[in-house]
Parts: C-alpha cells; sequence; structure tokens
C-alpha cells in the first residue's frame, strides 16, 4: 500500500481465498466429452473397437487427455487467488508460466452474472461473470465457486460497489444483504417453442425447405427426400439451441434491478441494473401477432458483447423472448419506470416515402415523450425502438442519393454498441433537421438533470 493513501480511506484486505477445489475436474469434463466425440466419430468408431491387450485406444486417448488436462487445470487453480483491496477493490493473482495481477475497480462495475454450465451442475458449482465498463477486454470470469459462496460473492460485490459509487468506502464486513426477489413472469415452455417456430426467419427457413424438397422430388423422384436431414436441420438447429438455452426464461425484480434467469443445460442468472438500459426494441413478428406476442431486446451500457460466442450474446440482450403486452408494459415499467409508449400519437411519414420504402413506409413513425424518443419501423416484424434521451451519445443525419432526390433524410440516434437500433427512417429533410437539433438539445437537459440526480452518466 503507497504511503500516499489517505488513511480514512483505507480498509482492512480480506485474504486471498481459491476457487472450489473440483474446478480443475468441472472445467476438464466438456473437453473431454469433445474428445470422446472426435474418436467416436473418427474412423467410423474403429478407435473403441478391441485394441491392444483387449484395450480400445478411444479409451486410452481420452485417460491420458483427462490426466494431462487435469493436471494442467490444477496449476491453473493453484495459481489462481482472488481478494479485496486495501482500498475495497477486487484483486485477481492468476498464470502459471506468465503471472497476471488485475485489479477490477468496483466503482465502474457494470453488472454481475451467475453462470451454471452443465458439467458445473453436477458438482454443485457456479461460475461468477463480472462486467466492468471500459475498453479491451471488461469481462473477468471466477469459474468455479460454490453455488452458495458465488451467491454471497455476487451480492457482497454489489454491494461494495454501491457503496463505491456513491463516494464512501467499502467497509471490510463480508456481510450479504438479503436477496429478496418478486417474480414478473415466467415463460411457458409451450410458449417459447410455438414463438421459435414462427419467427418470421424460422418459418421462412421452413418454408424454403418445403419448396425445395417439393420441387426436388418432383423433378428427381422420392431420393430428393435424402435432402431434408441437410436442408430440414438448419432451422430445426437454431430453434432447438435457442429453446434450451431460453427454457425456463423467468423475469423478477429486486432492489439492485431486473432479474432474469433461463437456460436448460446451462443455466444462468443475469441482472439488468437500474439506470444502466440504453435502449429498447419491442419485437412483434408477422405471424405472432394473431396470438398478440412480443419480443423485447435491450442495449445495456458496458454489456456489448464481444467475446466470440454471437449465439449466447443474443440471448444475453433479451428482456423478455415472448410475451403479451400486458407483460412488456409490466417489465419496462421496472426498467423504463414512468415511461408509457402504447398511448403516444407518433407522427407517420409522408406519402412521398413510399417511393423509397415501398412495403414499410406506412408503418414508418416517430414520437417522444417527456423521457425517450419512439421510433417504428417494419412491417413483417415491426419494430418499436424506445431510447431514454439521456442515454444519446450523439445523432447523425444520413442522406443517400435516391433520399436527396426526394428530399428525404434519416436520423440515427447513436448510443453504447448493442442489438438496438434508433433510426427515424425517411422523413423530410428540413423535418430531420429539427428533430435532430431538438434530440441533442433533449438529450444535453437530461443528461445535465440525470449527472445532478446521482445518474452515472453513461
Amino acid at each position: 500500500m503507497s504511503g500516499g493513501t489517505d488513511e480514512s480511506e483505507v480498509v482492512a484486505a480480506t485474504s486471498p481465498q481459491q476457487l472450489h477445489p473440483l474446478t480443475p475436474i468441472a472445467t476438464t469434463l466438456p473437453l473431454i466429452a469433445g474428445i470422446f466425440f472426435i474418436t467416436l466419430v473418427a474412423g467410423g468408431g474403429s478407435a473403441w473397437q478391441v485394441g491392444v491387450a483387449g484395450i480400445p485406444v478411444g479409451l486410452v486417448v481420452c485417460l491420458v487427455g483427462f490426466v494431462v488436462l487435469v493436471s494442467y487445470r490444477y496449476l491453473l487453480w493453484r495459481r489462481f487467488s482472488y481478494w479485496f483491496d486495501g482500498v475495497g477493490d477486487l484483486r485477481i493473482d492468476s498464470g502459471v508460466l506468465y503471472r497476471n495481477e488485475r485489479k477490477v475497480q468496483l466503482s465502474r462495475l457494470q453488472a454481475v452474472d451467475i453462470e451454471r454450465p452443465l458439467f458445473a451442475r453436477i458438482f454443485g458449482l457456479a461460475s461468477l461473470k463480472i462486467d466492468v465498463a471500459g475498453v479491451g477486454d471488461s469481462k473477468v470470469l471466477l469459474a468455479y465457486l460454490a453455488n452458495h459462496e458465488a451467491i454471497r460473492l455476487r451480492v457482497n460485490l454489489l454491494n461494495r460497489a454501491r457503496v463505491a459509487e456513491s463516494g464512501g468506502t467499502p467497509g471490510s464486513g463480508d456481510v450479504p444483504a438479503p436477496i429478496a426477489e418478486t417474480v414478473i413472469h415466467t415463460v411457458a415452455p409451450a410458449d417459447l417453442l410455438v414463438s421459435l417456430i414462427l419467427r418470421t426467419t424460422t418459418a421462412g427457413l421452413f418454408l424454403l425447405t418445403g419448396l425445395i424438397i417439393f420441387m426436388t422430388v418432383t423433378t428427381s423422384g422420392a431420393g430428393g427426400l435424402l435432402l431434408l436431414p441437410f436442408t430440414g436441420g438448419i432451422p430445426l438447429f437454431m430453434v432447438v439451441t435457442e429453446f434450451m438455452g431460453l427454457y425456463g426464461f423467468t423475469v423478477a425484480s429486486a432492489h439492485d434491478g431486473v432479474r432474469l434467469r433461463y437456460g436448460l443445460l446451462r443455466t444462468q442468472a443475469q441482472t439488468v441494473p437500474r439506470g444502466r438500459v440504453m435502449a429498447v426494441d419491442v419485437i412483434e413478428p408477422l405471424l405472432w401477432r394473431r396470438k398478440g406476442w412480443m419480443r423485447v431486446r435491450l442495449t445495456v451500457a458496458g454489456v456489448a458483447g464481444g467475446d466470440g460466442d454471437q449465439q449466447r450474446n443474443s440471448i444475453h440482450s433479451i428482456l423478455l423472448p415472448v410475451a403479451h403486452q400486458d407483460v412488456v408494459n409490466e417489465v419496462l415499467a421496472h426498467v423504463m419506470p414512468g415511461v408509457e409508449i402504447w398511448d403516444l400519437t407518433l407522427t407517420p411519414a409522408p406519402r412521398k416515402t413510399r417511393w423509397r420504402a415501398p412495403i414499410q413506409w406506412s408503418r414508418l413513425a416517430y414520437g417522444f415523450t417527456e423521457q425517450v424518443i419512439v421510433c417504428r419501423r417494419g412491417m413483417v416484424t415491426r419494430h418499436l425502438a424506445v431510447v431514454p434521451y439521456a442515454r444519446t451519445q450523439s445523432v447523425s443525419i444520413i442522406q443517400g442519393p435516391w433520399q436527396r432526390r426526394l428530399g428525404l433524410s434519416t436520423m440515427r440516434i447513436d448510443i453504447a454498441p448493442g442489438p438496438v437500433n434508433a433510426e427515424v427512417l425517411y422523413f423530410p429533410a428540413e423535418q430531420v433537421i429539427a428533430l435532430a437539433d431538438a434530440q441533442v438539445e433533449r438529450a444535453r437537459v437530461s443528461r445535465a438533470g440525470d449527472w445532478a440526480s446521482g445518474g452515472a452518466p453513461d
């Protein structure tokens, strides 16, 4: 500890802690499962036929691989430790050949999520994924901890972060706050499965598969049915993968934000912190409208994805996979309190817009309340994007050659990176310029009020 640190800001550092002792085995089992699958498929399974001294080669490969990988993971486990330092921030020390010490500044904490992969759940373990504001690699993963320890450490991190953001100093106590939450909605598995099948992309792929099979059978005979596992496998894989990822999706309200729990093989617990929502997108696919279903996606500050797993990033951006409007209203009231979007009078696009967007022009519109701007677009799949003024980073005006000839422009609202796109599409140029100036002013005033009330300047 440096001598220049104010004694009033110094708290007792905690002793270094290690991950759960079963971590080497829990992290190795998925790799061994992959090796087993490779040896089973390679050569038609010949590796698992009786080999030297009656021992299959595949078994030897799996055993040797398990011993080598567990030994390496054991060394990583021995050299991995975490603790809270004298100013209350999280420190992580890791590495075998190259030592790496990392400091997680809790005043910049964005979210702390709990994940429970299949093999970890066998041993009652969970991983803690910590997101902090910053550039580059802003994610920290503690894998694995006992379930109760992961919950306790998550609460402790959030408590310390709250104190740090308020300008205080986290105490040395490690007493977690009560984890009280109220369940808002749980998505029924049947509704989730039907919604995934009726989604525009999936339904379109199934329809295309049917047409391909029909044309192949009529021209080449029944042999064309051999294409069914390949052409129909893509949409089926999409449905099964997302169904397992979103299975049991539950939305709950808690003191630290909206909590989401989901997953079949890999269960995850995610928190949407209050005040961190950059934008929300309410989606209505064509085949969902008869049932009155909607999907809600959102962009959260500091959670832009980028870990290379597109499917997981897509799931992490979902606030509600499928629900009726009354449920959507209730959930939105927790992430954007006081915002009413359904009774809002929207300004529609003029008729000349049909020359630029002949299909969706009648759906293009925008509107605003005291807190947010709303942008509507889409005909087959409808989108209603909602952006709080305080989360607007900049405004861009776009005018391509065809728009220029028609006297139209597009206003793009720039926010933090994420899945939600907010654009006012194809309105008269002078109207867009006036709207952009008004949006910039509203954003400036709203940010000033947000900072004055203690909100984070995201």
